[in-house]
């Protein structure tokens, strides 16, 4: 519509440049884990390039049943006296990012959520899922003293395995398979990790809880990628 003179209810949409069958959904809705920092791997545009086509950064999670990403942002009011109007001061944000999944054959959540850490100190020896940078570039912060499990099934969040930090990527297409977004979790960790089945049910479920530390956007296209980042920091090594 372009002005607000130019609203016409009977004629046209608020937004007559909207082309149908153009929206987003889960369908074409991409969440992949990786490691805790893109800094260590080249900034955003590794996570760009391994997008379009270069080395991967981060694993895909497959069988996802939902993904919800909420932020908050604190405010504290300060009302005055003498009148009836208030100021706002602004808090700190916070995100979080509940997950959940079919427990399906082959990894478990816990398992792909840390599919770029590798330990090779045994007894306790971890294999990272798939090739990547991060397996070089980052040194392990500790030896693991208590298992979170063994082969593709890790369960037990009270080992110290989750001490280590995580990244999570959510990559977002239209239904014409063009990029809309993406963002990387940065520094993440796993306080909440759930596993449910019923009686009458047909499969059993994972859920799990992720606190970021921040959120970086990611902007994708033509292998370059820029960041937002409230400290202007480009991030790239």
């Amino acid at each position: 519509m372009g002005r607000i003179a130019e609203w016409k209810p009977f004629e046209k949409a608020i937004q007559p440049e909207l082309v149908d069958g153009e929206y987003l959904s889960g369908q074409f809705t991409l969440i992949a884990a990786g490691p805790p920092r893109l800094s260590a791997l080249g900034g955003v545009a590794a996570a760009a390039a391994g997008a379009s086509g270069g080395p991967d950064i981060a694993y895909p999670l497959g069988v996802v049943q939902g993904f919800a990403l909420n932020q908050t942002r604190g405010l504290n009011r300060l009302w005055e006296m003498g009148s009836q109007r208030s100021y706002f001061m602004d808090g700190r944000p916070e995100s979080q990012i509940q997950i959940t999944r079919a427990m399906y054959y082959g990894p478990s959540l816990l398992r792909m959520l840390y599919a770029y850490y590798q330990e090779s100190m045994p007894p306790y020896t971890i294999a990272p899922l798939f090739t990547n940078p991060s397996v070089t570039a980052l040194a392990n912060f500790k030896d693991i003293k208590l298992p979170a499990g063994y082969e593709n099934i890790f369960l037990n969040l009270a080992s110290d395995l989750f001490t280590q930090a995580i990244g999570l990527l959510l990559y977002l297409r239209d239904t014409y398979e063009r990029t809309v977004a993406a963002i990387y979790a940065e520094g993440a960790k796993v306080p909440n990790h759930g596993l449910s089945a019923d009686a009458t049910g047909l499969l059993m479920m994972e859920s799990a809880t992720i606190l970021p530390e921040r959120l970086v956007p990611v902007a994708m296209g033509d292998m370059v990628a820029t960041v937002t980042d409230a400290v202007g920091s480009a991030l790239l090594g």
